[in-house]
């Protein structure tokens, strides 16, 4: 039975992080510890009010928890690329990474631009959405 709260149609695919740190980049994965590898996909992402959007981007991703860590940084440098006349400082709460789209669905619409319908028949949501917190270095005083 379909899950009524997902938006793709193919099976949820991958734990999902965006990083919202310019300053940390992930070379090792948060929750295992683990060497992060560098990938490319392609992200479903949707931008108000009705503006879907398949961008082709690098992210971090740990195949041991199978997580990918997108650079919001790097997102919203596309997007304002894309959206010229859009205020950065708003663009931030204005669109939202759906999931992943299939590489040769991706491919396809490159050439024509696939309708939102077709594009939904090859999207994977994400699994789950986690969020990272970053600590600086340094000392600190122990609580107790």
């Amino acid at each position: 039975m379909a899950d009524s709260s997902r938006l793709g149609k193919l099976p949820p695919k991958y734990r999902f992080v965006l990083n919202p740190y310019v300053d940390a980049r992930f070379s090792t994965c948060p929750g295992c510890g683990q060497p992060t590898k560098l990938r490319k996909l392609p992200f479903f992402v949707h931008v108000d009010p009705n503006y879907p959007l398949a961008l082709n981007l690098s992210h971090r991703y740990c195949p041991a928890c199978d997580l990918i860590i997108l650079h919001r940084d790097r997102l919203e440098a596309q997007l304002g690329r894309l959206f010229p006349d859009r205020d950065p400082a708003t663009l931030r709460e204005q669109y939202l990474v759906m999931g992943t789209l299939e590489r040769s669905a991706f491919r396809a619409g490159q050439k024509t631009p696939l309708p939102i319908a077709e594009a939904l028949e090859h999207l994977h949501d994400f699994v789950e959405r986690l969020t990272v917190q970053c600590q600086p270095a340094g000392w600190y005083k122990s609580e107790g």
